[in-house]
This record gives structure tokens, sequence and C-alpha cells, in this order.
């Protein structure tokens, strides 16, 4: 196929000069007729609508090139400045790469917000719930919390079924994790009271919205900043930091380590998954690195078979700081892309986004249609060549592509015997956290623990499938309740809709703090 060789800044899609007011933002980028190929670097605040790939381009090739365009033209958007009292909204008035404001996916709903203690309604949109882990006062739309009402739930990486140790950086101290969600996606869980197990009863399909604004959620990976040798070339902010001993929160200054970019877009429906890593983060030749890096001493000693750190709960101090390697390069191709949007963003505002990269777009192979997310039906097939996996988020989940992101949320799809939550359209932030949540530990429902995984299930299947068996018990139970209760009671999300507008607000916290999940 025909690689990109040279960086074409063009017309094809232009920054938007006006500000919408909807609270969803402007309208994406439909694909022009024809598509180019190769595709132009374009540097935009306006989200793409689809991947272009031109209609007369080979089934026969890989059209890597065009998805990982894809990936970029979201990727900006995303950290483009929000504009004030806007969440989600890009301010055209500025620049990619300036900072000292909160971007476009820092104004997301973050999970902890989605899910409230007790399954309480979360705010609407553009407001935040009195309710959060760090017991903070007056937060805003914006502001940075890397916390959880489990302490540990932000730092444990994603195991396939299960939370995985945490990762410690070089400084000696631990990565933190959030899950947000764009309006397209946060509305119809506030609407339908997704946020509660006894509401997952039909399966899920998140579509656009009526200005044809995809579904989005997006994963960032923090570290606290303390004794980084080259701040500049990461993006920084102020960020609510819980402290792993203790529980309290303090403000510090946290650097962007990673960023997955999940959108379902009209002809995947199951999703495009794209993601970034910043460049220093390990001793790779060829990625502009520069040390001493984020997980890797610069040594060749050879990354742990296993995560050395236990989880959870880990120490309130790394006890084992090791070296992390990349199991499989990343593509020549995607190394190309990348080469060409940090040229074009090395101008830009601080120029601070020249020092971030795609690690690699996953996609189903066949458009507009209802193939599962498993490999064979996915990019980059069952026996990948080149990276599938983010170093910061899936350290230990590099060595095979079933548990890759694809593979691990289709389980989300699997027909499920009666009484399990119904499919939930590859979102397993649903299925685990709505309320009550099966990674919560209680007497009659446990929480999730390893079992040795026979040998005809991929690595980690079987965690996976217990977790699910989990999350079944806690939906039947959730609906027996329902069921049980007197006809006069109603649950908090038909209370929203049935109330007056005033009575979807949430109440103020009145007693105590929230109390936190019990520690996994």
């Amino acid at each position: 196929m025909s690689y990109r060789t040279r960086v074409s800044i063009c017309l094809w899609i232009v920054v938007c000069v006006g500000v919408m007011v909807s609270n969803v933002g402007a309208q994406p980028a439909q694909c022009p007729n024809p598509a180019p190929n190769p595709p132009p670097v374009t540097i935009s605040a306006t989200l793409p609508a689809d991947v272009c790939i031109p209609a007369d381009f080979s089934p026969n090739s890989n059209p890597i090139a065009f998805f990982d365009d894809f990936s970029w033209r979201s990727f900006i958007p995303m950290v483009w400045p929000a504009l004030a009292g806007k969440p989600g909204v890009p301010d055209t008035s500025k620049s990619v790469g300036d900072v000292g404001s909160p971007l476009v996916f820092e104004t997301f709903k973050p999970d902890w917000d989605v899910f409230q203690p007790q399954g309480a309604p979360p705010a609407p949109w553009g407001q935040v719930s009195s309710q959060n882990p760090c017991n903070q006062a007056n937060l805003k739309p914006g502001d940075l919390v890397l916390a959880a009402y489990s302490k540990f739930n932000n730092l444990g990486q994603a195991g396939f079924g299960t939370l995985a140790g945490a990762l410690p950086a070089q400084n000696k101290t631990y990565t933190r994790y959030l899950t947000s969600f764009n309006q397209v996606e946060f509305d119809p869980i506030l609407s339908q009271g997704l946020y509660l197990q006894q509401n997952l009863t039909s399966p899920l399909t998140f579509k656009p919205d009526a200005q044809q604004n995809n579904p989005i959620d997006v994963k960032s990976a923090w570290i606290d900043m303390t004794n980084v040798s080259h701040p500049n070339r990461y993006y920084t902010r102020q960020a609510w930091v819980m402290d792993v001993g203790t529980g309290t929160c303090s403000q510090m200054t946290v650097g962007l380590v990673g960023l997955h970019i999940v959108t379902k877009t009209p002809s995947r429906p199951q999703w495009i998954w794209s993601t970034f890593e910043q460049v220093d983060n390990l001793n790779e030749q060829g990625a502009g690195a520069q040390s001493p890096f984020t997980y890797n001493d610069g040594t060749a000693t050879p990354m742990p078979a296993s995560n050395p750190v236990p989880c959870c709960p880990p120490p309130a101090t790394p006890p084992t700081v090791y070296n992390v390697t990349r199991t499989f390069p990343i593509a020549s191709s995607t190394q190309g892309t990348d080469s060409q949007y940090q040229q074009a963003l090395a101008g830009k505002g601080t120029g601070v986004w020249q020092f971030y990269r795609l690690i690699m777009t996953q996609w189903p192979i066949n458009p507009n249609s209802t193939d599962p997310g498993t490999p064979k039906f996915t990019f980059p097939g069952t026996n990948p060549s080149s990276a599938f996996s983010n170093v910061t988020m899936e350290t230990f989940e590099q060595g095979s592509i079933n548990s890759g992101c694809m593979n691990c949320h289709n389980q989300t799809l699997s027909n499920p015997p009666s009484g399990n939550p119904a499919p939930t359209d590859f979102l397993w932030s649903l299925a685990l956290n709505a309320s009550p949540s099966p990674l919560d530990a209680t007497p009659s429902q446990p929480r999730m623990t390893r079992r040795k995984a026979p040998v005809s299930e991929p690595k980690g299947l079987a965690n996976l499938h217990a977790l699910l068996k989990q999350a079944a018990a806690a939906h039947a139970a959730a609906a027996k309740a329902k069921a049980t209760r007197p006809a006069a009671s109603k649950s908090a999300a038909t209370k929203s809709a049935a109330a007056k507008p005033d009575a979807a607000k949430p109440k103020a916290m009145t007693s105590a703090p929230p109390s936190k999940k019990p520690d996994q």
C-alpha cells in the first residue's frame, strides 16, 4: 500500500472559526469525496465523523494510514483547550498546544462522577456531583481528580478480567488512571439510569446525537512529576491525588503519559480504538525519547515476566521499580504518520504535543458489519507483528492479542444466560461499576478473586468469566429488590424523570463524607 511521504497541511478540513452554543459542540467533519490518498496532516479542533478511506482503495491493501490519520485527527481535538463553561467544546480562539486551562477531554464526565456511592444519580452534564472521592467542595468540570471511592480503583492496571498491580515510574511514584465519557455517551447513562444494575436489562447500543457527534470515552494515565528532569516535554497540570497509604487527597503537579481514545463511528459500530503515549516513556530508538525515561532506567535489564507489585492494596511506597519494555515494535507506517503530525505540532502553542505519539489503532476490518470484536475480525489480526498495547495501561498484557483491547471488551457482547446484565456495547465500565458493583466486597457477594484458567481459555479469560458471574449476581439481586419493593417506592432514576425539574439535581451532602468502596 502507499504510505505518506510528506507533510501536507491543506484546507481539506479547516479549523472551525465559530463556536457552537451546544454543549456537545460543532458537527463532526465528514469525509470529503473523493477521500485523499495519502490523507493529509490536519490540525483542527473538529473531530472526524469517521475514517476516510478512498472508494477505489484496494480491499486487499492495508488501510492503516487512514485509520492512524483518524486517530491523530481525534487526538488533536481531545487535547485542544476547552471553551470556558462549555464542557466538551473546543475554544477555537486558542490553538492546540496552548495551556493554562482544561483541555476538551479533561472536561468529559469522569467515572467517579458517573458512578456515585450507593447508586446515587450523577449530576447532569455541565455540573459536578456534590460527592467526590477527595471530598472537595465546589469542583468544576475540568478539575482533575485522580482518586476513587475505593482508593485503589484508579491505581490498578486493567488486567484481563481483574485489576492488575499498580505501575511504578522510575521516580518511585505510582501511575494513576481516569476514565471519562463525552456527552453523547453520558446522556443516555443518566437518562436511562444505566448507572444502576437493575436498569441493565436490554442490550445497549450507543448512537450518535442529533448533530451526528459520536460516542467517545477516554482513559488517561498520569504520573506525579516529582523529580522528572524535563517537565517541558510533558503536558502537566494540577490535580487532586489520593495518597495510597492514608486515603487523603492533596494537590500536586501531574503529567500525562498515556491516552486511550475509543470512538464509535457510523461505519465501525465495534468502535475504533486509538492509544497514545508520551515519547519519553521508554528507551526506544527512533522515538525521539530523552533520558531519563519515565519507565526505564536506560539499561538492558529486561522487564520482569509478571508484575512484581501486588494488587490490591499496593504498598504505600512502590517496593520495586523495574524496567518496562515494548514487546512488539510500533508499525512502521504508524511511525511515519507520527513523525508528520509531530512536525506539524512542534510550532503550535507550547509545542508540547510534538512529544506524544500514536502507538496503534485497532479497528474492525469489515465496515458496517455485525462482526464480533475478536482478533479474527479486527486489526492487527490473530498473529500480530506490531504493537497493540499501551505500556502505561497494559504493561503486562503485551504478549497475546487475545488480551488486547477489542477482544477483552468484546466479552460484554456475549449472549448472557438469564439474570446476567444485558450486553453493554463494549463498555465494561457499565457492567462493572453500575450499582451495586461486582467490584464491591460484601458478605453475600465476595470480591472477585483470581482462579487458574483452564488450558482451553485465553490467558485471563477465566477471570473475566468469574467477573461476569459476579455482575450477574449483582444484577439479579438488584432486580429482585426492585420486584419486591412497594409500588409507591420508585428508583432514583424513575424519581428523577417523574419529579419536578429541580428534583433531578443531586442532593447536597449533609452528613458524613461518602463511604469508600471496600479495598480490593
